[in-house]
């Protein structure tokens, strides 16, 4: 993806404090889009929002608690607050956080007249489960104007590598080149 191509777009990524999270924050950032980074709160997450920025990006560190659906809600209107939008969501969390992630994602892609959401799975363990509820997710969602999929994370050997895999999808790429994906339905 080149320089820019994201300019003017918003995204949030959520697990965004270190590896695969930050690799994808960091190439959002790369092609303009204005970043949420959202995790625990710690010095890695402040440090990759500074990062972001000295290197001419936009990003703001959100610290969330996943497991808390009010803090997933308050993520999503901190984003809207500072970007107004929203066009993107790469979540690595956890099936059961998962849901509550994507319920206050799409309505906020859907005003913003669409989006996508790109689930990944934090863990192998966890990877059946998390591409599961991706694929109800897009069924529920088909023709919304949002995009849902699901990239098998294990599949790839670095985070750098992953996070091309989550660019490409996002330009519209797909298939994916060889790694793993399980791109799904969208409307």
């Amino acid at each position: 993806m080149t320089r820019g191509a994201w300019r003017g777009r918003t995204a949030i990524v959520v697990g965004a404090a270190i590896g695969v999270g930050a690799a994808v924050a960091d190439a959002l950032s790369q092609a303009g889009a204005g970043v949420v980074l959202a995790a625990r709160p710690g010095p890695a997450l402040t440090a990759l929002a500074a990062g972001i920025v000295s290197a001419g990006g936009q990003a703001v560190a959100a610290p969330v608690d996943v497991t808390d659906p009010a803090s997933v809600r308050r993520l999503v209107e901190q984003t809207l607050g500072a970007f107004g939008r929203l066009d993107l969501a790469v979540n690595q969390v956890r099936p059961h956080e998962l849901s509550a992630a994507m319920r206050y994602q799409v309505p906020a892609m859907r005003r913003a007249g669409g989006g996508q959401i790109v689930n990944l799975a934090p863990d192998a363990g966890l990877q059946s489960a998390v591409a599961e509820l991706t694929r109800a997710a897009a069924l529920e969602h088909a023709g919304s104007g949002v995009r849902i999929d699901f990239v098998a994370a294990a599949s790839y050997d670095s985070a750098e590598r992953l996070a091309e895999a989550v660019m490409w999808l996002c330009s519209g790429g797909s298939p994916l080149p060889p790694g793993g994906t399980g791109h799904l339905p969208h409307g």
